[in-house]
């Protein structure tokens, strides 16, 4: 693997990372970080013997990423689960309150 490829996978996830954490006019952004990190995670995870120290760093990040992208992605199923929850229910709800 190229250090190119992988310097191109760390700007996209740094993008997608500050995206999701100031998310202005960017709805899709918990999605969208998911799946840069879902494509960039192989890349990320390469030893690539430049430095040891820049390795470390580089492990480290991986590690991140993979705990980020497991976390992200059953927040993300919860947020579907509960708007299908919601959705459900609201519709009664509203019945309801409009005989009320």
């Amino acid at each position: 693997m190229e250090v190119d490829g992988l310097v191109t996978a760390l700007e996209r996830i740094e993008h997608a990372a500050r995206d999701f954490m100031h998310p202005a006019g960017k709805p899709d952004a918990p999605t969208a970080l998911l799946h840069v990190l879902t494509e960039c995670s192989r890349t990320l995870g390469h030893p690539y013997g430049i430095d040891p120290g820049l390795d470390d760093v580089r492990s480290e990040a991986s590690r991140h990423c993979a705990a980020v992208q497991e976390n992200l992605a059953a927040v993300l199923e919860e947020v579907r689960q509960l708007h299908l929850t919601v959705s459900e229910l609201l519709p009664s709800l509203v019945r309801i309150a409009d005989r009320e």
